[in-house]
């Protein structure tokens, strides 16, 4: 396990181009035209895109539209909500977790196309993933089933989805007592890799079927006191406060990693050069103001390729376009409509000159 230390800076960070390279750009179909990103997984060379207005959309990995699962109501293969879903790459299922109707909902990955539903009364996980063609679960509270102690953990694996087969991390009571999730999304998926961050823990360990690997332990600067869970402090006066809480979207490239966490009521941004072991930013955003290499701000949203990967939302392009109209930008960007068009990913490839 590498020890990784990190100290939130005080000024911009100018030179993301020595780091990443904008390789390439997929402009997503604008057919249909989706809501807020709520979650983007790519996987079996598919993108899949959750969007606000309760929908799944799959495009291929130059763009195309392939199918969408847009099932609200009542009948067979239908669901309340989409509470989370995963991408199992083996046996091509995607699977919805509907948290109201406590069911499990499998469409085949590859169409679209529903073809069983199964009852999901416990756990109640706060988030879901799949990996080496197992289902992971987050469980941060038991407080649905208080003597069912087999379910008082914080992860567990399944291999059908439905029993849980292992569990790790017993509950803390005094975590379990505090309803916040200071890491909303525990999982981050890196190309064929899964890596997993509980509540209010630093240490990252990446999945498999076999069980738990300990990479990395972040240590942040002015970390949450294990005092403040116990009291229970109100979440919005956490967030704006001076300790550092919630490792998330833990994405590592080449030498590069890259993480975030909250502090001082933002989200801050970490890019760490893992072979040097040295911190190459941590602060508010990442932006190349030269903007050679990474022509318009985003944060990144994963690995996949060996590559790293974000998407620019029609606000982000037009925000930056419009501060910048005579910039050369990049031909997927240009003619862009943030009224009609879609987000757009772009894959960052690692410069390697940089850790000469």
């Amino acid at each position: 396990m590498q020890t990784i230390k990190v100290e939130v800076e005080d000024y911009n960070f100018e030179h993301l181009g020595n780091y990443l390279k904008a390789v390439s750009y997929v402009r997503l179909a604008s057919d249909p035209l989706v809501g807020a990103v709520e979650e983007i997984q790519i996987k079996n060379d598919r993108i899949y895109l959750r969007d606000n207005l309760k929908r799944i959309i799959c495009y291929d990995m130059q763009g195309r539209f392939i199918f969408k699962i847009d099932a609200v109501g009542a009948g067979p293969g239908e669901y309340t909500n989409i509470n989370a879903f995963a991408v199992n790459e083996r046996d091509k299922e995607l699977v919805i977790y509907d948290n109201l109707r406590t069911t499990l909902l499998y469409y085949n990955s590859d169409n679209g196309k529903h073809f069983n539903t199964k009852k999901f009364p416990k756990p109640t996980p706060a988030a879901m993933a799949s990996s080496g063609g197992v289902y992971y679960y987050d469980n941060p509270y038991h407080n649905n089933y208080p003597k069912d102690s087999t379910l008082h953990h914080s992860l567990f694996l399944s291999k059908n989805g439905t029993d849980m087969e292992q569990s790790y991390f017993p509950h803390n009571r005094a975590e379990a007592d505090y309803h916040f999730r200071a890491t909303p999304q525990p999982f981050s998926y890196n190309g064929s890799s899964l890596y997993y961050c509980r509540n209010f823990d630093n240490i990252v360990y990446e999945l498999s079927p076999g069980g738990l690997k300990a990479l990395y332990e972040i240590e942040l600067p002015n970390p949450l006191p294990f005092a403040k869970i116990e009291e229970k402090i109100h979440p919005m006066e956490l967030i704006k406060s001076a300790y550092s809480l919630g490792i998330e979207n833990i994405y590592k490239c080449g030498h590069l990693l890259y993480f975030e966490f909250t502090k001082d009521g933002y989200i801050q941004i970490a890019l760490y050069d893992l072979s040097a072991r040295k911190q190459i930013y941590c602060g508010k955003k990442l932006e190349d103001k030269a903007g050679k290499e990474v022509p318009v701000h985003r944060l990144i949203n994963g690995t996949y390729g060996n590559r790293f990967w974000g998407y620019l939302t029609p606000e982000t392009i037009d925000r930056t376009m419009s501060a910048e109209p005579h910039k050369e930008y990049p031909e997927a960007l240009r003619n862009y409509n943030p009224d009609s068009d879609n987000p757009v990913i772009v894959f960052y490839e690692v410069v390697k000159q940089a850790f000469r």
